[in-house]
This record gives structure tokens, sequence and C-alpha cells, in this order.
């Protein structure tokens, strides 16, 4: 332990034996050289062999920032925002194990912005008895006075990096505002590296699976089509994920809308702000795959269907005697050679169902098929008209005006905070619940536009995969009641069989 008495901590180390650790650092560095790096701790040695001993270790830390925080775990099970520097944080490490027992640095601004990192290096010093020193600057961490002076540099430092955070976000809102597109991180898929104009074929791609997600295909199964067809992500390195192709298909970009910190932003008129980026998605769309994609419990009631399934009626059938939903599952008939068998049963008793009830699944999925297509083939032939646009536009306007004005008159004084603060909670309740009937509607509108297509020249077809089956028969049927055989021994009865059919206004 160093010895500490005068308000000074006592450091006795002959200089022949000081074993150094390095670091230098650079925050941005768009070529991705490590130039200024590599700089520094050329500049490092020599300093450092002047005061003598020899160097143990380098640590270079190439865009890396002292000043932004990122939210990690704590102990405590809760979470922090904390600077994160790997090698910053093994070196610490290694010099408190005793692996080094000197540091030098540029100076305190490459070495630290965070009080906290100022705190343990002091912690460094004062308990372990570690050399520390800047090559430029005055770094004295032996003395009360020299602590209280880093203290108020790194104070400073970190107030002048908040000022130019500011002044950065500051500048890109309002280039957001005005529709531009500034960089940073990987290009949007669907776009060009200038983010301006489309890429072609990756915006084919997205166009091609509107129609199916619409009608029922999961964001993971085309992550694993995807994969399959060996399509590549935008750094080419990545698999795709059902996660990141949601995010693909409800990104506000497609469709033109600038987006700002996840916020969409608007005009004075509360209108989205368009980009000046090719769009790739009408309105409609976006809003009719943010309704399907954004809200899976909705999707889940719409379409009938849950998790995925093996079986065409999996997510239909229901037992007659319980109500329990039914299950699929396969068996190999040993009567008939082995071959495989499916068939839909009630979950016996202990998993929610009475096992009362079962039915082989082909004549079954065969019959309820041949219904529903009848029925998809009617609705076709009768072209539903498209819908209207959203009859409630004008309303959703005026509360956008009311907001504005409401708060217009706050800023002049007209109306006192408690009074302010009530009516804008009411006003943005009433607008978030017209946007979201908006979404709603609009998805209403593309799915009619979609609703015409001919299912039964579709049906046999490979790409028409179980998921769009399932859908189209959600567009029909809510339910199957499988009721138990009244007649012993008969394969099928159709007549123990009792379709739910969707009422045409649930649609609309």
């Amino acid at each position: 332990m160093p010895r500490r008495s005068g308000g000074r901590t006592h450091l006795e180390i002959s200089p022949d034996q000081l074993l150094w650790a390095l670091y230098g650092r650079e925050s941005f560095d768009r070529k991705g050289t490590a130039e200024q790096v590599s700089g520094q701790l050329a500049d490092l040695r020599p300093f450092v062999t002047t005061i003598g001993g020899r160097i143990g270790r380098e640590y270079p830390e190439n865009n890396v920032s002292a000043f932004k925080r990122v939210r990690v775990p704590l102990p405590d099970g809760t979470y922090g925002y904390r600077v994160v520097r790997p090698d910053w944080d093994a070196m610490m490490t290694a010099l408190r194990r005793g692996e080094y027992n000197a540091l030098c640095v540029p100076n305190i601004d490459r070495g630290m912005r965070d009080p906290r990192d100022l705190e343990d290096l002091i912690d460094l010093v004062e308990h372990y008895g570690v050399y520390v020193v800047g090559m430029t600057g005055n770094i004295d961490l032996t003395t009360d006075d020299g602590i209280a002076s880093a203290r108020n540099e790194v104070s400073q430092r970190n107030q002048e990096s908040r000022n130019i955070s500011r002044r950065v976000q500051t500048g890109n809102r309002r280039a957001a505002l005005k529709g531009h597109s500034h960089g940073g991180g990987a290009r949007p898929f669907g776009w060009r590296k200038d983010r301006l104009h489309l890429n072609l074929r990756e915006a084919k791609h997205i166009r091609r699976e509107v129609p199916r997600i619409l009608a029922g295909v999961r964001p993971s199964t085309i992550a694993r089509e995807w994969n399959e067809r060996s399509i590549p992500t935008v750094t080419g390195r990545n698999q795709w994920r059902e996660a990141t192709i949601r995010q693909v298909f409800t990104n506000p970009r497609l469709c033109g809308w600038r987006v700002y910190q996840g916020e969409i932003l608007t005009d004075s008129d509360e209108n989205p702000i368009q980009g000046a980026w090719d769009p790739i998605l009408t309105v409609e769309q976006h809003n009719a795959l943010t309704a399907v994609l954004g809200a899976p419990s909705m999707s889940r009631k719409s379409s009938g269907r849950g998790k995925a399934t093996k079986f065409l009626l999996s997510p239909f059938v229901r037992c007659g005697k319980c109500n329990s939903r039914m299950y699929g599952c396969s068996w190999h008939n040993k009567q008939k050679g082995g071959k495989l068998v499916f068939y839909y049963r009630c979950p016996p008793q202990g998993w929610g169902g009475c096992g009362g009830v079962s039915r082989v699944g082909g004549p079954l999925d065969l019959y309820v098929s041949t219904l529903v297509r009848m029925e998809q083939s009617k609705i076709r032939l009768a072209k539903p008209a498209e819908l209207p646009p959203w009859e409630k536009a004008d309303e959703l306007r005026a509360v956008a005006e009311q907001i504005r004005d409401t708060t217009a008159a706050f800023k002049a004084r007209r109306i006192s905070a408690a009074r302010y603060f009530t009516l804008l909670e009411e006003l943005e309740a009433d607008e978030q619940r017209l946007k979201l009937e908006k979404r709603r509607y609009d998805a209403k509108r593309e799915a009619r536009s979609l609703s015409t297509a001919n299912i039964d020249a579709e049906w046999n077809k490979a790409s028409f995969t179980l998921e769009l089956k399932q859908a189209a028969m959600a567009k029909s049927i809510t339910a199957i009641i499988i009721n138990p055989a009244s007649r012993p021994g008969v394969r099928f009865d159709p007549d123990s069989v009792t379709i739910v059919w969707r009422d045409n206004d649930d649609d609309d």
C-alpha cells in the first residue's frame, strides 16, 4: 500500500523499476487506419524512456468514445449507463493486478471524459501505488491540488463533449426536418450507399414479399427463405433473422417518411416529413404492414394462427364435446404397410381437453379446403369495390390543429399549466386513437385490393405455402367444430363437422 500523509500520496518507486502501460485513443477514425492512435503511441515510447523503466504493453483503442454511455446490467439486477472501453477496462484490470506499475497517456483528454474513469484512476494511485503521467499537460494525482485540477479539467472536457453532442443532434434534426438523410452505420436495405437511390434488386425483394406478408406469411419464414436463396444482408456477413425482417418491413423509410431517433417527424400540419430519397412502398402498404407486423396479437386474431403449425386445419379445429383446441399428430399405420397417417385429436384430460374426439386429417382437410375455395371463388367473382378513403381524416387534422392551438395558448400564457397538460393528454389520446384507426383502415384497403387473387388456381402451387392457405382460410372461417362420430366405423362423416363461417362484416 502506498503511504499517504499531508495531502500527498508517496510513491516509493525507483525509475528503473517502472513497468509501463501505454494508452492511446481516438474517437472518430473514418478511414479506419488508426493512424492517429499509432502516432500517439509512437510519441509515448521515447517520452517514458526518458523517465526510466521499460514498456510492458501498449493499449491502442481506435474509434472508441470516452464520453458516450451505453446501457449495461448492474450487479443488483438493474441497469445503468456507463462509458464502455474494452481496452481501457482491460488495462485498468491489469494495473490493479500489479502486472504494470506505471501508466502514460498522451493527455488527460485522451485518457478520459467521464468523471467515473478519473475516480478509478485516482484509486489506482492512492490504493495501488500506480505512477500516472501525461505526455502533455500536468497530471499529478499524488496531491490533493493535482486531483482537484484533474477533476476540473475532466469536468470541462465532459461539458465540451456535451456541447458538441447537443450541436450535432440539433443539426441532424434540422437536416431531418428538411428530409435529408445523414450517414452513420450501415445503409438501409433497399437503397444504395448514397441512401437516396434504390438498390433495384433489394427493392424488388421487398415489394415481392409485401402481398405474402399481408396474406399471412410470417417474418421467420421469409428470413429462412432469404437465407436459403442466399439473399445477402446489408453487411453480407450476417444471416437473416425474424427481428431483422420485421425491422426492414416496418421501417417508415420504405414509404418515404423521415424518422429521427425513432420518431416520425411531422411538419406544422402534422403531416409526415417526406425524405429526399426514392420510396419503395406506398403509405397504404406501409400502414398495412405496420398493422400486421407491429401488432402480433392483432395478426393472430385476424388470421386465427398462433405459432407455426404443420397441419392445415390446426389453427381452426375445436372439440365438439369440450370446445378445446385440437391438435394434429401422425402415426404409421401397420395395417397399411406402415403408411404415415395424420389426424386431429382433442388433448387428453390434464392437458386442457377431454381426449374424447379425434378425426382422420386427410378427408377433413380436403372437405374444408374445397368449401373454402368455393367460398373464395364467390368472393372473387363479386369483385368487391375498393374501400373509399378514410372518412376520419378531417377529424385527425382537427385534433392536430387543436394541439397546436392549445400549445400556442399555453406559450402565450393564456391558459394555465394545469389546464394545458390536462387538455394535451386528452387530445394526444384522441390523436393516437385516430392514427391507429387509420393504420387499420389502410391495412383493410390494401387487403381488399389483394383479396381478388384466384386462390383456386394458386392452391396447389408450391409457392402457395401452408401459411398462405391458412391465411386464405381465415378470411372465410373462424373455427371448425369436430363432433363425435354419429355412425361408428365411418371413416369420414361431413355431418359431424360444423364450420363457423366468418361474418363478411369482419373485414370491412
